[in-house]
């Protein structure tokens, strides 16, 4: 490679990645309805790349390298490339997670998707129903059974693309008719449900008979999750495998000989080359009412279970847990499409019978478990497979010899976000599944890859992170470890240790924050909360138990998942810490059960604050300290463990004496995950439910959408890090909005303005990112950088009569640098390229339309002309020229015949000596 050509690909890289970017991993997503005072804004998606949970796949007759995933936080992906690859299809729709997929074998362009996933995790995310898209993808319609919330499976007749079942599993905390095995006949115009039990009893999976489809095999399920933090879920009665001979219609029972007793959650098979041939993988233990917490107690009756005529008895073949046990998690089986005594059980690995189910060896996991889920064989060769974990979807073409990646697939599920002290700063939290993770706000080469985000030593994969104000590299996490994230350093330093004497309680995530008055002080809850100023080498207890003496079994639990309780009557946890910015002793805190409590002397005296509507096992996911009142507060809360999914946000302006609901503009039906208040301006207020990001500008007042290009998700928490605001998404990883200063300066009249030029935040004059040759290829996963320079906003409230412009002066009143919007700029000539079209950048003029618009000047003055590469505007600029000097310069704009100025103070990079 010649001297002159790295730094041709270097100063193109970020315009490399807005077109390979998009056709990767798609982070431009259609922007939702947004106010347009402040629509010029974008999300920044920063990984990670490695994948989150999937527990739906599908591959599509007839086109051997083409397989979809659906996401359990993320929606749908698609690859042509058997997985070299993946692309997100289903980001325009509002739901996010997916339960299952079906594609037509007769018309590969007719694909239904049922959201919700139905694996039962305490952390499980809801659906709105089914979906169809007629052209591969492309575009979607929603198509009713809105109220299924989970879908565990879909199957679309091999002759006919218009007839499809469901297996509605149905809401997972409470009784409802809206479960059990729905037929459509219409392509999804119109619903049957066909096979249904009782409120309490949903449909789990379905198979056709491989010669008749009007012979259809369905599992049903009863299962329940308490409100209260338990590993596994409830089963109940009612459960079993049915088959229908007519097409739906009519449905018999035929479990004869697998056991009633402890049943729980049932995969089934069909050997497409022997229709009489059945396997089934099913759940069922009974544990011993006597000594419930004894393992070597637990009667233990599942198993892989085979019928030889088509369902009229069954005989269990292996009682081997390695295939069945954990089975409310799993129980997923696939028979080979070609012999019918090759079969496969995803459990914490993917095992392999060739002997009809007697013997088992596992071809694919690792000694951590990685955990699997529905595996698809292509029907005419059975090499070819996609197969579902929490890792991820990866496709073998080889019959599992070697896989696809998994580290190509932004759908991470993240469950707290917190931004380090280092410059530029790391984005930390924890993964659902694969443990906690880093990854920089900005990159040292061109763009954020696989070379830069980092697995991390603290925070497992469902805790807190909890980075160390003084010491950058230190970094806190989980219930609690400290580690040094350069070294690797890790030391166990929880409260709990040592202490054999209290049974410690703890939800799935326990938060660990530190206090934004005083950096020294950390604190964690279970059910006490606790404080350390030295590191955690020493803790102080500051509270009592501060749960519900006696929280009740709420009336949605049925007898099953009301039995299963724990045996202690307190159950609930600390959920949220909130120690106030203002002044260090004043801390907030809410449990899971529903209690929120005050102490302004750092725990010696405490103040129950709870409102009196809030009932037990109302979950406090989130309290927000006001920035401004040390009297004020925000709690985020949710109910949708009662059946309650409508959006909750209280605010208090008298230490908790009264509380007001602040949800105008929410949309219903959609429960909060998490509020925070700006440190900048007050009233300044971000939230984030289950679906999307809402901004409040009056305190709460009224919100609007946020979401702008973000996809659908869980979205989790929020960090505001300086000028950035952060979502951690359950889904799809971490995203930055980068520079929020417009959102500062919202007002009457910025909004009544017909022109308005915001004051830009300061410039830091940072180095550009490079690849010190070769660059990455545009196949890899890849997400961009910041942009390089000053942001620069503006809002035009009409379409500007003549030319707009954009100029900076420098300090001396000399304009440096020119932008209009009548600029000119010649076509890049691919057939003039040594290299491929999609390296070119594209430059684009000032824009002139109505809305408010970012423009990024480089820190340049105007380069040189030189012959098109694709000019500077819009960012770029030819790197050169050197930059300009720190110093406070001025940013000039004139629009229908005004100028309008700002100040902007450009600084230098506080790394450089």
């Amino acid at each position: 490679m010649s001297d002159a050509r790295p730094k041709v690909l270097r100063a193109w890289a970020v315009a490399a990645f807005l077109i390979g970017g998009v056709l990767l991993l798609g982070p431009m997503v259609r922007a939702q309805s947004c106010d347009p005072t402040y629509c010029g804004l974008r999300w920044r998606m920063i990984g990670p790349f490695r994948a989150g949970r999937v527990n739906a796949v599908s591959g599509v007759v007839g086109q051997p390298e083409t397989f979809y995933f659906g996401s359990v936080g993320g929606g749908v992906w698609k690859t042509n490339n058997a997985g070299r690859t993946w692309k997100p299809v289903f980001d325009s729709q509002s739901a996010a997670s997916i339960g299952a997929i079906g594609v037509a074998a007769s018309d590969p362009n007719t694909v239904y998707v049922g959201t919700g996933e139905a694996d039962m995790r305490d952390s499980i995310q809801f659906g709105d129903g089914m979906y169809k898209s007629t052209d591969a993808g492309k575009t979607w319609k929603h198509i009713g059974l809105e109220n299924t919330r989970q879908i565990g499976r879909v199957i679309v007749d091999p002759k006919n693309p218009n007839v499809v079942f469901v297996a509605a599993l149905g809401h997972a905390y409470g009784p409802g008719p809206d479960r059990g095995v729905y037929r459509s006949r219409d392509g999804g115009a119109t619903w049957q449900k066909v096979l249904f039990r009782n409120d309490d009893v949903g449909a789990i999976d379905l198979n056709f008979d491989p010669a008749n489809s009007q012979i259809v095999y369905a599992t049903m399920w009863n299962v329940r999750r308490p409100p209260w933090f338990i590993y596994a879920p409830a089963n109940g009665p009612g459960g079993g495998i049915f088959k229908s001979t007519d097409g739906g219609t009519t449905w018999k029972e035929i479990d004869e000989g697998i056991p009633v007793e402890g049943r729980g959650r049932i995969g089934i098979s069909v050997s497409p080359s022997n229709r009489n041939r059945i396997y089934a993988v099913v759940d069922a233990f009974v544990v011993d009412q006597e000594h419930p917490d004894d393992p070597q107690k637990i009667k233990k009756l599942g198993g892989l279970f085979r019928s030889d005529d088509a369902g009229a008895t069954w005989a269990k073949i292996s009682s081997d847990e390695r295939v069945w046990g954990r089975g409310w998690y799993f129980e997923k089986v696939t028979a080979d499409p070609k012999n019918a005594d090759t079969v496969y059980v995803m459990n914490t690995s993917v095992y392999r019978s060739t002997d009809a189910g007697k013997t088992w060896t596992a071809i694919k996991g690792d000694p951590t478990g990685d955990d699997f889920h529905q595996l698809w064989i292509y029907p005419d060769d059975p090499k070819r497979m996609v197969l579902a974990s929490d890792q991820g979807a990866i496709v073998s073409v080889d019959g599992a010899e070697t896989w696809s990646s998994w580290y190509n697939q932004p759908t991470a599920q993240i469950y707290h976000v917190g931004p380090d002290y280092r410059f530029p700063y790391w984005v930390t939290g924890a993964q659902q599944d694969s443990g906690a993770v880093g990854s920089p706000s900005r990159s040292r080469h061109s763009e954020i890859s696989n070379r830069d985000w980092e697995g991390l030593c603290s925070g497992g994969e469902s805790g807190y992170t909890a980075p160390d104000p003084l010491h950058p590299e230190i970094l806190f996490g989980g219930t609690v470890s400290r580690c040094n994230v350069v070294t690797g350093e890790t030391k166990n330093v929880s409260p709990e240790r040592g202490d054999d004497q209290i049974v410690y309680r703890h939800d799935w995530t326990q938060p660990l924050v530190f206090s934004p008055a005083d950096p020294r002080a950390l604190y964690f809850g279970n059910q006490f909360l606790y404080k350390t100023t030295n590191g955690g080498e020493s803790w102080t207890q500051i509270s009592q138990d501060m749960t519900r003496e006696e929280p009740g079994v709420p009336q949605n639990l049925n007898a099953a998942a009301a039995a299963d309780a724990p045996k202690e009557k307190r159950r609930g946890v600390i959920y949220t810490i909130a120690p106030s910015p203002l002044r260090a002793p004043t801390i907030w805190i809410g449990t899971d059960d529903g209690l929120i409590h005050l102490t302004n002397d750092d725990g010696k005296t405490w103040q129950n604050v709870t409102p009196p509507s809030m009932s037990s096992w109302t979950k406090v996911v989130m309290i927000a300290a006001s920035h401004f009142d040390v009297n004020e507060a925000y709690a985020a809360f949710e109910r949708h463990q009662l059946e309650d999914y409508e959006p909750h946000i209280l605010r208090t302006r008298d230490a908790g004496k009264t509380w007001t609901e602040i949800t105008s503009g929410l949309p219903g039906g959609v429960y909060m995950q998490t509020v925070k208040a700006d440190p900048q301006r007050r009233g300044l207020l971000f939230a984030g439910t289950e679906r999307a990001v809402f901004v409040s500008f009056d305190d709460g007042e009224h919100w609007k959408s946020l979401q702008l290009n973000l996809p659908p998700a869980s979205m989790r928490d929020l960090a505001i890090h300086g000028d950035d605001l952060i979502v951690a998404t359950h889904g799809r990883g971490f995203w930055v909005l980068d520079d929020l200063t417009p959102l500062r300066q919202m007002s009457d009249e910025m909004s009544n303005a017909a022109v308005y030029l915001f004051r830009p935040t300061d410039a830091i004059n940072l180095p550009p990112g490079g690849d010190n040759g070769t660059p990455m290829p545009r196949d890899e996963p890849l997400a961009e950088n910041p942009p390089l320079g000053a942001l620069i906003d503006y809002y035009l409230k009409t379409n500007a009569m003549g030319p707009v412009t954009l100029e900076i002066l420098a300090p001396s009143g000399e304009t440096i640098r020119r932008y209009s919007s009548e600029d000119k700029f010649p076509p890049v000539d691919p057939d003039k390229l040594n290299f491929p079209p999609y390296w070119a950048r594209t430059s684009e003029p000032l824009p002139a339309t109505p809305g408010m618009h970012r423009w990024i000047w480089d820190l340049r003055p105007t380069p040189q002309q030189r012959p098109a590469r694709g000019g500077g505007g819009g960012g770029g600029g030819d790197r050169g020229v050197s930059a300009v000097l720190p110093g406070t310069y001025t940013v000039k704009l004139t629009a229908g015949g005004k100028s309008y100025t700002q100040p902007l103070v450009v600084k230098m990079d506080p790394r450089a000596k």
